[in-house]
C-alpha cells in the first residue's frame, strides 16, 4: 500500500511541476493537458506559488485567462514574499495582466493605485477605483505620491475622486504572533537613530526616535496613535528584515538588531589608521601552498607567508606583476609549486554585463553565445603566462547572474594534479601541473539560480575540494543534486550521495579531521555532515537559509556553519561526532551536540574565518561582527574602514591581520583579536569578487580581467 501511495504522491509533484513549468513557458497546450489529467490549478510549489503566479510573473495574459476559467484562485500569498499573482503582475509592469485580475477580485487595490500614480497612469487608477478594493490609506498614498511628483493631470484626476470609504477596521492579525514577529531593537546606521519596539499585555508600542502606541493597519503594517506615520515591517521567509517608517513624504528603513548594540566600534577616518612603521614586518616561514578556495580546507589562514601590509597601484607600491587574463570570472586563484592557476570565460558576443554593488535583482544576463572556457597558469615569480588550456569551446547550458560570470568555481590541486569544475557545461577537468589533460568527467549541466523560479538562471559556484586522493564535488541544482567523489588519478566515480531535498546551493565543502572520525561538511538549506570515504550521511541540521553560499570552517573542537538569507541568518557551532538530527527546539540554542548558535547575525555572500581563539563575520555591506569562538558571545562590531562598502570576496588572515577586499578593489588589513584596529588601506585598480590567495611571500588578487602578485 505505501508503495502505490509513494507512486502516487512521486507523479502527482510531477505532474504538478510540469504545470507550473507549463506556466512559465507560456507553453498553453501542455497547461491545458495537465489541467485536462487533474492536476489542481491552486497546487504551488514549496513556497506556495501557483501557476498562475508564474503567468502573472510573465505577464502572459493567454495563460492567465486559461487559470482563471480552470479556477485559479486569485486571494494566495505564497510563503516566502508574501506576494499574490497581482502583486507579481505589478512589480513586472504587466498592466493588461493586472487589470484582468482586478476584474476577478483580486485584493491589491491599493498598490495599483500607488503604481498608477507613480507612472501617471489615470487609466490604471480608475480600475483600481472602481474595483472597490481601494482603501482610505491607499488613496492617501496614492495621493501624496502624484503630488511629490508634480503630476498635475493625475493629481487632478484623483483630487476628483471620492475618498473611500473603510468600511470596518482591518481585522487585527493575531496579537501573541504578531508581537513576536515584530517586537525588537532597530538601528539606522547613517543616521544614528534607534527604536524599540515592546509587547506590553495587548498592546505594541514603539520608542526611541519614533514613540508611542502602535494601532494595526493589516499584516505587519501599523500607524502610530495620534500621528500620521506608517509603519511597514518588511521581509522574506517569515523574517522581518528591516522597519520601514513613512512620515510626511519620507521614508527611513531600520535594521533590527540581532542583539544589544554594545561595543560597537566609532567609524574610522583615513587619519586613524596605523602607520605601517609600527607594524613588524610580516613573518616568513616555509612556503605553503594556497591549494583550492580560501586555501586550505577553505580556512582563509595565510600564517607564515610573509602577507605584505601595503601596497598600492597608483605609486606601483609592492606590485609585483598584474598579468591580464582574456574574458572574465569571478573565480578565485590558488597558488601552489610556484604557480598561479586560475579558471576563465570568454564570451563569443562580447558580453561583459556585470554590476556591483548591494542589489538584488534575479534576472539573468541573456548571453548564450559560444563561450571558450580556459584554465591558466601564470608564473609566480615575474607574472608571466607558463600554459593556457581550452576546457571547453560552446554554447553554456545555462545563463549566470549580472554578478557572476561563466567562471565561477575555482580550481583545486594538490601539487600534481589541477581539478576545474565548469557548470554550465556539466564537466570536470583534471590536468596535471605541466598542463597536460588526465581526464575529463560528465556531471550534467548544473541549472543553479534562484530557488524559487528555475528559469532565472545564475551559474554554478560550488568548488571542488580534495580528501586523500578523491576529488569531491558538491552539485546542489533544481534538479538531481548530488555530492559525489572521483579518484583523482583517472576520474572514477567512488562514490555518490543524492540530496534530493536540497535546491540549488552556493556553497564549498569543508573536511573536519579529528580522532573519532573525519567529516565532510556542507553547507545547503540542510546543513550536513558525511564520512568522506563513503558518502554516508552522519548529521543533518536545519532550519538554515536559501542561497546558503559561506563556505563552513573548523577548528581542532567545532565546525562552524553560517547562512545570511532568509528564512533565518543562523550561526551553528557543531560538536564533532554528533549524529543524527541535530535541530535544536524552538528557542533553545544549545545543545549536546551544538556549542552555540544564533538565527541572526550570519552573513550572505563573504565566509567566515575562526581565527585565535575569535569568530569573524563580514556581511555584504562590510559590517564585521566578532564573536568569542567558544562561548558565541560578541565581542564587537563595526563598518570596516568606517564607512562598509559592497563585499563578495571572503576575507582571509595571515599572522594576525585580517584583509577585507571589497568590490571597488580596496582591501582593509584590520589587526585580529578583540579590538578593532585598522592597519592599512590599499587599493587596486578592478572590481574584485574573487578571494584572495596567498603563499610565500605574494598575495594574488584577482580582479574581473586580472590576476594582480603582491609583495614585499
Amino acid at each position: 500500500m505505501w508503495l502505490w501511495v509513494g507512486l502516487l504522491v512521486g507523479v502527482f509533484g510531477i505532474q504538478t511541476e510540469s504545470l507550473l513549468d507549463a506556466a512559465r513557458r507560456g507553453d498553453l497546450e501542455e497547461a491545458k493537458a495537465q489541467l485536462d489529467a487533474g492536476v489542481d490549478v491552486n497546487t504551488g510549489n514549496r513556497y506556495g506559488s501557483t501557476a498562475l503566479f508564474f503567468a502573472a510573473e510573465k505577464g502572459d495574459v493567454a495563460m492567465v485567462e486559461l487559470l482563471l476559467e480552470r479556477g485559479a484562485r486569485v486571494d494566495l500569498k505564497d510563503t516566502f514574499y508574501e506576494m499574490t499573482a497581482l502583486s507579481r503582475a505589478l512589480s513586472g509592469d504587466h498592466i493588461a495582466v493586472v487589470r484582468l485580475l482586478l476584474s476577478k477580485g483580486a485584493a491589491g487595490a491599493d498598490g495599483v493605485l500607488v503604481h498608477a500614480a507613480t507612472i501617471d497612469d489615470t487609466s490604471l487608477a480608475k480600475d483600481a477605483l472602481e474595483s472597490g478594493g481601494v482603501t482610505s490609506e491607499g488613496y492617501d498614498r496614492a495621493l501624496e505620491r502624484a503630488r511629490a511628483s508634480d503630476s498635475g493631470a493625475f493629481l487632478s484626476f484623483i483630487s476628483s475622486r471620492p475618498r473611500p470609504r473603510d468600511a470596518a477596521a482591518p481585522e487585527r492579525p493575531p496579537e501573541a504572533a504578531a508581537h513576536d514577529a515584530v517586537s525588537g531593537r532597530y538601528v539606522n546606521d547613517a543616521r544614528n537613530e534607534s527604536v524599540t519596539v515592546s509587547a506590553t499585555g495587548e498592546e505594541l508600542t514603539i520608542a526611541g526616535a519614533h514613540a508611542g502606541r502602535l494601532t494595526p493597519l493589516g499584516q505587519r503594517r501599523y500607524t502610530i496613535e495620534g500621528l500620521e506615520t506608517v509603519l511597514s515591517f518588511v521581509g522574506r521567509g517569515g523574517m522581518v528584515e528591516r522597519l520601514v517608517v513613512e512620515r510626511a513624504g519620507e521614508s527611513i528603513s531600520f535594521r533590527p538588531t540581532e542583539e544589544a548594540e554594545s561595543r560597537e566600534a566609532p567609524p574610522v577616518s583615513a587619519a586613524d589608521v596605523i602607520s605601517a612603521s609600527k607594524v613588524p614586518p610580516p613573518p616568513k616561514g616555509a612556503p605553503a601552498p594556497w591549494p583550492s578556495f580560501r586555501g586550505p580546507n577553505g580556512s582563509g589562514v595565510a600564517d607564515g607567508q610573509g602577507v605584505p601590509l601595503e601596497w598600492s597601484e597608483t605609486t606601483g607600491t609592492h606590485i609585483r606583476f598584474k598579468t591580464p587574463i582574456p574574458g572574465f570570472s569571478v573565480s578565485s586563484p590558488i597558488v601552489s609549486s610556484g604557480k598561479i592557476f586560475v579558471a576563465t570565460a570568454i564570451s563569443g558576443a562580447g558580453n561583459a554585463t556585470f554590476r556591483t554593488g548591494l542589489y538584488g535583482d534575479v534576472a539573468p544576463v541573456e548571453d548564450l553565445s559560444e563561450h571558450r572556457w580556459l584554465l591558466y597558469a601564470i608564473d609566480a615569480a615575474d607574472g608571466s603566462i607558463s600554459w593556457e588550456r581550452e576546457l571547453h569551446r560552446g554554447v553554456p547550458g545555462t545563463k549566470r547572474h549580472t554578478k557572476s560570470s561563466q567562471a565561477n568555481a575555482t580550481p583545486v590541486t594538490d601539487g600534481q594534479h589541477v581539478v576545474s569544475v565548469v557548470g554550465a557545461v556539466g564537466a570536470i577537468y583534471c590536468h596535471d601541473v605541466s598542463g597536460r589533460l588526465l581526464w575529463t568527467k560528465d556531471i550534467g549541466v548544473r541549472n543553479v539560480g534562484w530557488f524559487y523560479d528555475p528559469d532565472y538562471q545564475w551559474g554554478h559556484s560550488s568548488s571542488p575540494i580534495l580528501y586523500e586522493d578523491k576529488v569531491i564535488v558538491q552539485s546542489d541544482a533544481h534538479n538531481g543534486s548530488f555530492i559525489a567523489a572521483f579518484r583523482i588519478t583517472d576520474g572514477e566515480e567512488v562514490w555518490r550521495t543524492e540530496r534530493p531535498e536540497e535546491i540549488p546551493t552556493f556553497s564549498t565543502p569543508a573536511i573536519f579531521r579529528g580522532s573519532g572520525g573525519d567529516e565532510l561538511i556542507t553547507n545547503g538549506t540542510i546543513v550536513r555532515g558525511y564520512d568522506p570515504s563513503t558518502g554516508e550521511l552522519l548529521w543533518h541540521l536545519g532550519p538554515n537559509s536559501e542561497i546558503p553560499i559561506g563556505v563552513p570552517v573548523v577548528t581542532k573542537d567545532l565546525i562552524y556553519v553560517t547562512a545570511g538569507y532568509p528564512p533565518i541568518r543562523p550561526i551553528y557551532a557543531i560538536r564533532p561526532g554528533s549524529r543524527g538530527d541535530l535541530a535544536l527546539p524552538e528557542g533553545v540554542e544549545r545543545s549536546e551536540a551544538l556549542a552555540w548558535s544564533k538565527n541572526r547575525g550570519g552573513t550572505y555572500i563573504p565566509s567566515p574565518l575562526v581565527y585565535q581563539g575569535y569568530f569573524y563575520t563580514n556581511a555584504n555591506n562590510g559590517r564585521l561582527t566578532v564573536y568569542d569562538a567558544e562561548s558565541g558571545d560578541r565581542v564587537y562590531r563595526v563598518r570596516i574602514g568606517g564607512v562598509g562598502g559592497s563585499y563578495a570576496a571572503s576575507p582571509i588572515v595571515a599572522d594576525g591581520k585580517l584583509y577585507f577586499t571589497n568590490e571597488d578593489g580596496e582591501t582593509f588589513v584590520v589587526r585580529a583579536g578583540d579590538r578593532y584596529e585598522l592597519l592599512a588601506k590599499n587599493s587596486i585598480d578592478g572590481t574584485v569578487l574573487s578571494t584572495p590567495a596567498a603563499s610565500d611571500g605574494l598575495l594574488v588578487i584577482r580582479t574581473l580581467t586580472h590576476v594582480y602578485g603582491i609583495a614585499e
